[in-house]
């Protein structure tokens, strides 16, 4: 159905769709006019009949559906009617009228639904043609006897006029109805209409119209002295209600001035019809002649001006003109505009071509770059605007009626404007911004002490930690009051400037969006964004602001809010529904952002109090708290310890904070109390006005006297951060409790705690205790006391629970008889219920949810199980969603490619970085939304299903593919977050050092064999990361895992065991029983001396022991697994002891020795079940001891040694360890710098002066270090270098250093960061050799944004998208905690090319040699082997994909890297079969990739086409059409494949192809390329396949036999479709290097790849003509030869049969045929056709009428 004109403001989009079952049985448009008045128009169709079971009729589709899906044998027919019925009556009792227009494929009169919907007593509808014509209807199908077709209307509803076309007048073989309601009775007689918001007059995107308001607006304010009354008025007054008057007075004024500079920057057009020359002069008539009208109704008497009015227009004679003239003259005005308003945009864009080409030839640059623009910006509208269309989501639309749910649950619904404003008034405003009295300090004593601001002697004392609270204060606040007191003990008081300059304002409000509605008083943004471009304009309002917050006032028009009442859930109109936006003034929110968003922000971050729980902070995103999540499960699910999360919201976080929680602790950060004041009272005293469909009110809801408006709002600058403070504040006071996760390293015993995580109002709090192993009755309790805590804390700031969105998990685990451990299920035990505290004192329960239950938080689905198949569906459904909608719109096939890229894949992609699925489970997820989308972009669905998502840079179609984008999203955030402080670098490294522990064969896991060490470890967000590195050969580097072997010539255990021939099933359980004995090394199991076995290991460990000071995860092995562990570690360490012993202990160790000798003493301590006893000699032997001490407290001291026990209390030493080798500490820096390793940075590194200078001169503060880096792209575009140079000012010594860096991302901006990289690296090694050096370094550098960003960075991690991130990480984690001070500073850049050297300072002298060094490095490498990307030291971690090492913003090479690997199993694929695997290595693909990603999508699509043999040539589309040729239409001789299109030996296309060719070789020879290249490459391709590569090189040598070798692998054909040799590049490359080619070989390559497939594109484009032509293409031949058979069967008819006014018909030139698209001769056959019929019809109507006279 399609719906247009006014009817379209009632029409209800929720309320409309289709029947439920999806077969498209009906669908309905509802439609909601005055006071609720509902009308609903149902289209439907009953199925006809049909027996055959095997068809694809709707009958038997629907039978089939019914069958299988809810298994009812019913007739399909039957049930339509039953169905359709039923939901009619339904809707018929809920008041509603109707409109039924059915096919009903039955008489419509004597069949049973035409009577049921007839029915007196049932629905009583009436047929309204027959009803209103008095005659029943006849045949509605063209071949039909029978009316199967009507139109029933209930009897509420008038027509007017109804009737039944003729058929062959409407859409189809049915005849058309056309039937005439009352609007009236359809939607009332005063439906309600949506007012919209009026249009802005200034706009400040037009140049000229903010320049002429500005004009206007200075004028005034200078006129009337506006910014020195500000002063005047602050200065004069002397209390704040005296300043409140006069400020608002001068705010009134100067509103006043901003309105009426706003009225005059311009006219208001309506903009229906796009300007043009042509369209102006009929809008301007039209005009005119309405003036006309006008002045002979006497309603205009200037007659001058309508004269000159219309002599402009080219009109003359106005006024002698009658009255009909000009109704004539504006009829055809009228028209004109009409046609200029459906084809105005034609002439729009001639018109700005135009305008741009005189722009061009008078070179006005600004006036063509302001033209360009226009026709960007309205290029990209209307793209957008017509995508959006179709693909756009759903959103809330503005409120026309509200629902309000009653006590008893019933639900009222308002309608009228009156009450709709009265429901939302009473239920949001009345109550949702009333929400924060229920917090206790708004009762009472406290309110009395503390009152609305807290700006009292008892909020004083609060902050100064002497507050003592009443009796009966509940503990929330008591614990909110103590973390206020310790925030204002960090930070000082008033430390927070609420200064607002007028330079700052301008920089706030340059950034601003101009759309951005706000501000009842009309001052929108569009003022302030106008008003930066006058200094006077902006220190106006920058003054006004800033004394209204020295005062502590707000202004009378920031008190006024602007209520958007919106829908959350589109269709959704329940007001606890409902989002309200406040539109608040447009300057109170400027200033809100800067106080709080801004200065108290940074002011928080200073002083370290924004704490790792805040997942909302800056830098941060929602993915990473999805993260923590995740991590968190894993680490869970490693060490098999219990623990809880409860996901535990928060209800209306900004509208029910408390004023004066708010207030003190905004104190408590610094912001001083008149500017709280300032933001809290325009809140208080908020009158809320309205806007809904019915427009903007003009009354409004205002707080009374007695009781305030609390909260922050939605939509007020100050909420975001406002709301981040009080979150400091709760996490702090709830962690001070000891609520919190806590996570240990299992190396270190590094403690991490994390109590919550936390964005805006999501919350979910975290328990797990890894220090010790808690019951999971103990786990429950814990959590169940954090979550009534942080309860209390909630309704102490004012908020509360959601009970409804919250739920919590409980995890525990279990071990099978095997030893195999899985999770206990506790969610249907009542034990176990969770309680949360509510505002009014009681308990609410919340759900409980088993581990394997996924539940989405933040957009991500996670379970603590690590199941991925809840966020497996969630893509899926995101995935069918969008492509369902592209089926049913309509889209260019570019538009689908192109919305898949920023529309379809960020939204089905979104949090695919905390995705764990498998790499196989990742691959299909999409396969069918894939398979169904396709088509729509053109590619046919059944092309083979690998190509579908291979990258469209390797000639696949180009889906995204799940498994790639993951794995990228995986390293992205691995990168940013591994080796960072952050929680989840924190929670990283544990899961990475379990996974080690776990794993026990090496310390860097990712290098292993993962299908062979699978089954060993736990599946967890590390483990999947593993699987995709192993599948895609990327190689992840740890460097920074603290685990060392202890001794020398020590192993790995598990390794070993695997050397002496266990595998599989057997390994498995050895390593089972490894982790619960606690052995990592074969030093853990052996004895002191390192040869014999420690006999400990071969029993059991019990529980309550801990054999080593690493942390293994729980086990429960059999006691089979054991008997094998014996016989394992037997065979391992024989008897008689290791064939080789190990040597001596390089580090203490990580096991925890039962036996030590203490010599100094004599004392001989053994350790066991948690005390130690102390033995001594016994006699004379220094071998035998007896037990002396017993029961005291465990000392490890002393030599680990191996003993026998020999008899009661007494025993014997067998062994004693050797001595543990020393480490020697560094003397110098040097060495500190050859310890960390990779020292290539240090390779150039030189050094004058005494060795301990350089501590000197950081002492002294004399020490400046200078760098430089640099960045040649014509010598290397994948190389930059530095320079650096660390001197002391005093002349005591200089270093001196520099080095190259091969990158993709090589740039300056990178060989600046590596410089300042180098330079703290040297001073990190000089504080490791003296860590109490006081001083100062000053850091010069001559790249601002690489000084600012090390200078800004956090102190626990990288912000999200940060570039270069390997660099700055690697600055932030080693150089932030230096014991000297860093003083960085700016030079100016190439100083030297404007002065003489010795006139510059010592930096600048400095910064000009260490310019030249880096460039020199660069210049050096010319011809030489460009060394590999390196490792820096101390990195933490690198990714290594082949020989480049990534970071962020590289994900791109990584995606190249995977999908090149998929491709080489794609291309030799069996039904794909392009390339063999041999032949795939000799393409250059790095050329092939760029010139497939650069190139138009649908261009793309067809080399993807033409390369997977998919294209639509004959024999394909044979597969699929019955009867089609499959032969070739230019040589109808071979059958037409993709490779024929190349290789067909038609004249035409022969010519064609080599005129081609011949082309490519002049693009060769103008581009420079080397001679010989060029010539064999063009004889190879004019060869088309018949002579190889190696007969036309010959018996040349070297690099031309190896390119002979390697075309010939690859193939003509594949040559011509772009697939270069590798060995092209290289030969190419000599003529670079000689300086003959005149683009990089790099754009050579990928012009040469584009220029080949340009050829083969133009056989498509010659073969295409030739059969699509509509003159002489194929199919138009075979068209025409059928019309001219049937022409000249009707012209051998002669004139029989034809009227004598229809002869001349029969006078056709056939041969018109042969040269046109026979268009005119089909419609002259059809006419002759119809006057045929036409006379035989007459005939018999007139025998007929014989025959009845």
């Amino acid at each position: 159905m399609v719906l247009f004109g006014t009817l379209i403001e009632q029409y209800e989009f929720e309320e409309s769709g289709k029947d439920e079952s999806g077969l498209g049985r009906w669908v309905v448009m509802t439609f909601r006019g005055e006071n609720g008045l509902t009308t609903r128009v149902v289209s439907c169709y009953n199925p006809c009949y049909n027996k055959n079971l095997t068809s694809k009729t709707s009958y038997q589709q629907h039978r089939r559906y019914f069958i299988l899906k809810e298994n009812d044998d019913t007739c399909p027919r039957r049930r339509f009617r039953q169905d359709l019925v039923r939901q009619l009556k339904l809707w018929r009792e809920n008041g509603d009228r109707l409109i039924v227009c059915m096919d009903a494929n039955e008489d419509i009169y004597k069949k049973s639904i035409g009577k049921e919907l007839t029915e007196t007593n049932g629905l009583s509808m009436k047929e309204v043609v027959g009803e209103h014509t008095g005659r029943p209807l006849g045949a509605t199908f063209f071949r039909g006897s029978k009316p199967i077709d009507a139109v029933w209307a209930t009897p509420d509803l008038e027509v007017v006029g109804a009737c039944v076309l003729p058929a062959g007048f409407g859409v189809g073989d049915h005849r058309m109805f056309v039937v005439d309601f009352r609007l009236e009775s359809l939607v009332g007689a005063a439906p309600p209409k949506i007012v919209r918001a009026p249009s802005r007059r200034l706009n400040t995107k037009i140049p000229r119209i903010a320049e002429k308001y500005n004009r206007i607006l200075e004028k005034s304010l200078i006129e009337h002295r506006m910014n020195s009354r500000l002063l005047e008025a602050s200065d004069k007054s002397k209390s704040v209600e005296e300043a409140r008057v006069r400020l608002n007075q001068i705010d009134e004024e100067c509103t006043q001035y901003k309105r009426n500079a706003e009225k005059k920057c311009r006219k208001i057009k309506s903009g229906t019809i796009p300007f043009s020359p042509e369209a102006s002069v009929w809008i301007r008539r039209r005009q005119v002649y309405y003036s006309l009208l006008k002045y002979k109704q006497g309603r205009i008497r200037n007659r001058s001006n309508l004269r000159r009015s219309a002599q402009r227009c080219g009109i003359k004679k106005p006024l002698s003109m009658t009255v009909k003239e000009i109704h004539e003259r504006l009829e055809v005005c009228e028209k004109k505009c009409e046609y200029f308003c459906k084809h105005g945009q034609t002439y729009r864009r001639k018109h700005l071509q135009n305008r741009l080409s005189i722009a061009r030839k008078k070179r006005n640059a600004v006036a063509e770059q302001k033209i360009l623009d226009i026709i960007r910006r309205e290029k990209e509208r209307a793209f957008w605007r017509r995508l959006n269309y179709v693909m756009g989501r759903r959103s809330g639309k503005s409120v026309r009626r509200v629902q309000v749910t009653q006590a008893d649950g019933s639900i009222i619904e308002a309608t009228s404007q009156s009450a709709v404003h009265e429901a939302i008034w009473s239920n949001i405003h009345g109550k949702r911004f009333h929400l924060a009295e229920q917090a206790p300090i708004c009762k009472g004593k406290l309110r009395g002490e503390f009152g609305y601001m807290a700006n009292t002697r008892a909020a004083a004392e609060v902050l100064n930690g002497t507050y003592t609270c009443p009796e009966g204060t509940d503990e929330g606040t008591r614990d909110l009051f103590d973390e206020i007191a310790h925030l204002r003990s960090i930070v000082p008081k008033d430390s927070v400037s609420t200064t607002i300059s007028g330079k700052r304002w301008q920089q706030r409000w340059r950034k601003a969006k101009e759309k951005t509605s706000s501000s009842e008083s009309g001052i929108h943004f569009g003022h302030y964004i106008a008003g930066v471009q006058s200094n006077v304009i902006a220190q106006h309002d920058a003054i006004k602001t800033t004394l209204c917050n020295k005062w502590g006032i707000s202004l009378d028009r920031w008190s006024r809010g602007m209520s958007c009442m919106l829908e959350k859930i589109p269709g959704c109109c329940l007001i606890e529904k409902l989002r309200s936006i406040i539109l608040m003034e447009a300057d109170y929110n400027a200033n809100n952002k800067e106080i709080f968003g801004v200065n108290m922000m940074e002011n928080i971050r200073r002083h370290g109090l924004m704490m790792e729980e805040i997942f909302s902070e800056v830098g941060k995103t929602a993915e990473d708290g999805g993260l923590a999540k995740i991590l968190a499960y894993d680490i869970t699910r490693q060490c098999r310890r219990t623990a809880a999360i409860a996901s535990v919201d928060a209800a209306n976080c900004y509208d029910s904070i408390a004023h004066a929680i708010a207030s003190l602790i905004f104190q408590a950060c610094g912001v001083p109390v008149e500017g709280i004041e300032t933001m809290l009272s325009a809140i208080q005293d908020m009158k809320y006005f309205l806007r809904t469909a019915f427009g903007d009110s003009t009354d409004f809801k205002s707080s009374k006297i007695e009781v305030k408006f609390q909260g922050l709002c939605q939509g007020n600058g100050a909420a975001p951060a406002g709301w981040a403070a009080i979150s400091v504040t709760i996490v702090n006071a709830h962690k001070r409790k000891g609520h919190s996760a806590v996570f240990m390293c299992p190396i270190t015993n590094k403690i991490t705690k994390l109590a919550a995580i936390l964005y805006v109002d999501d919350c979910d709090l975290l328990h797990i205790d890894m220090t010790c192993e808690d019951s999971v009755y103990l786990t429950f309790e814990k959590m169940q006391e954090s979550v009534m805590n942080w309860g209390r804390l909630l309704i102490a700031s004012g908020g509360s629970y959601k009970p409804p969105k919250c739920f919590y998990h409980l995890i525990g685990f279990q071990w099978s008889r095997e030893g195999e451990w899985s999770y206990v299920d506790y969610h249907d035990k009542p034990e176990f219920e969770m309680l949360v505290p509510m505002p009014d004192g009681t308990v609410a329960t919340i759900d409980h949810l088993a581990v394997s239950t996924a539940k989405e938080t933040l957009g991500i689905w996670t379970a603590p199980s690590g199941s991925a198949d809840g966020p497996l569906l969630a893509m899926k459904e995101k995935a069918q969603e969008w492509v369902d909608k592209a089926k049913e719109g309509t889209m260019k096939r570019s538009d689908v490619w192109f919305l898949m890229d920023v529309q379809f894949w960020p939204r089905v992609g979104y949090g695919l970085c905390c995705n764990i699925a498998t790499h196989k489970q990742l691959e299909s997820c999409l396969s069918k939304q894939y398979y169904e989308v396709i088509s729509k972009g053109g590619v046919i669905c059944s092309a083979p299903a690998v190509i579908r998502q291979l990258g469209k840079g390797f000639y696949g179609v180009g889906c995204p593919n799940p498994a790639i984008e993951c794995f990228a999203a995986q390293v992205s955030k691995l990168m940013m977050h591994y080796g960072c402080s952050s929680s989840n670098g924190a929670k990283m490294h544990i899961s990475l050092r379990n996974l080690i522990i776990e794993l026990g064969v090496s310390m860097q896991p990712m290098q292993e064999d993962f299908e062979k060490y699978r089954k060993h470890v736990t599946w967890c967000w590390l483990v999947s990361l593993w699987e995709k590195c192993r599948h895609y050969g990327v190689k992840i580097v740890f460097n920074d895992t603290p685990l060392e072997l202890p001794r020398e010539r020590d192993k790995w255990l598990m390794p070993e065991f695997e050397r002496i021939g266990y595998s599989g099933t057997e390994l498995l359980r050895l390593n089972r029983v490894r982790r619960h004995q606690q052995a990592l090394f074969l030093s853990d199991i052996c004895g002191a001396s390192g040869s014999g076995l420690d006999e400990r290991y071969l029993r059991k460990r019990p529980s309550t022991e801990q054999w080593s000071s690493l942390k293994f995860p729980i086990e429960r092995p059999a006691a089979k697994d054991f008997r094998l562990w014996n016989i394992a570690i037997r065979q391992l360490v024989p008897a008689a002891g290791l064939a080789v012993r190990l040597g001596k202990f390089l580090h203490s160790g990580y096991k925890k020795w039962e036996w030590r000798l203490f010599e100094s003493e004599q004392h001989l301590l053994h350790a066991q079940d948690g005390v130690m006893d102390v033995y001594v000699p016994s006699g004379s032997s220094s071998r035998r001891w007896k037990k002396a001490i017993s029961g005291c407290d465990i000392q490890e001291r002393g030599k680990p040694c191996s003993v026998r026990e020999s008899t009661a209390n007494r025993v014997t030493i067998m062994s004693m360890a050797p001595a543990t080798v020393q480490e020697s500490l560094p003397e110098s820096f040097l060495d500190v710098l050859r310890e960390w390793g990779n020292t290539w940075m240090w390779d150039s590194l030189k050094l004058l002066g005494e060795d301990d200078w350089l501590v000197t001169a950081i002492r002294e503060g004399t020490c400046i270090a200078v760098t430089d880096g640099s960045y040649i792209r014509e010598i290397f575009d994948d190389v930059c270098s530095c320079g650096f140079v660390l001197e002391c000012s005093q002349g005591r010594g200089r270093i001196l250093g520099s080095f190259p860096e091969q990158s993709s991302r090589a740039c300056a901006y990178r060989g600046e960061l590596l410089g300042l990289l180098a330079i703290h690296l040297i001073l990190l090694a000089v504080n490791k050799v003296a860590p109490q050096l006081e001083g100062c370094v000053k850091i010069y550098s001559d790249c601002l944004g690489a000084l600012n960003k090390v200078t800004t960075l956090p102190t626990n991690r990288i912000p999200s998208g940060c570039k270069h991130s390997d660099i700055l990480k690697n600055i932030m984690i080693h150089s932030s905690n230096l014991s000297f001070d860093c003083e960085y500073l700016h030079v100016e850049a190439h100083q030297d090319e404007r002065k003489a050297y010795l006139q510059l300072a010592r930096p600048s002298q400095l910064n000009c040699c260490m310019d030249i060094k880096a460039k020199n490095v660069l210049w050096g490498l010319m011809g030489e082997v460009v060394p590999p990307q390196g490792i820096f030291p101390l990195e933490p971690m690198a990714v290594m994909v082949g020989r480049e090492k990534l970071t962020s913003g590289s994900e791109d090479i990584l995606r190249f890297w995977c999908q090149k690997k998929e491709a080489r199993d794609v291309l030799s694929h069996r039904k794909v079969k392009v390339l063999q695997p041999d032949a795939f290595e000799e393409v250059d693909w790095r050329a092939v990739y760029q010139t497939l990603n650069d190139v138009p999508r649908m261009f793309q699509i067809w080399a993807c086409k033409q390369v997977c043999g998919v294209a639509g040539t004959n024999e394909m589309q044979a597969r699929y059409t019955p009867n089609h040729c499959k032969k070739c239409p230019s040589c109808g001789v071979e059958i037409e494949t993709c490779g024929h299109v190349l290789s067909c030996e038609e004249a035409g296309r022969v010519d064609l192809l080599h005129k081609s060719i011949d082309l490519v070789g002049q693009w060769m020879k103008d581009q420079g390329t080397e001679p010989t290249l060029q010539r064999v490459l063009m004889e190879y391709a004019h060869g088309r396949g018949g002579k190889t590569m190696g007969e036309i090189v010959g018996r040349r040598g070297g690099c031309l036999r190896r390119l002979a070798q390697s075309m010939d692998k690859i193939g003509w054909r594949r040559f011509m479709e772009g697939m270069i040799s590798v060995e092209v590049e290289k030969i190419q490359g000599e003529m670079e290097d000689a300086g003959r080619c005149k683009m990089t070989v790099k754009s050579w390559c990928e012009g040469l790849v584009l220029k080949l497939l340009e050829v083969t594109h133009g056989q498509w484009l010659y073969r295409n003509v030739h059969v699509h032509d509509k003159v002489s293409g194929e199919k138009a031949m075979r068209r025409k030869e059928s019309i001219r058979a049937e022409l000249e069967y009707q012209m051998s008819l002669g004139e029989n049969g034809l009227a004598e006014e229809d002869q001349y018909l029969l006078e056709l030139n056939l041969d018109d045929l042969d040269h046109s698209t026979g268009e005119d001769q089909a419609i002259w056959l059809l006419s002759l056709r119809a006057a045929r019929k036409a006379r035989q019809l007459r005939e018999n109507r007139d025998s007929l009428a014989t025959a009845g006279g």
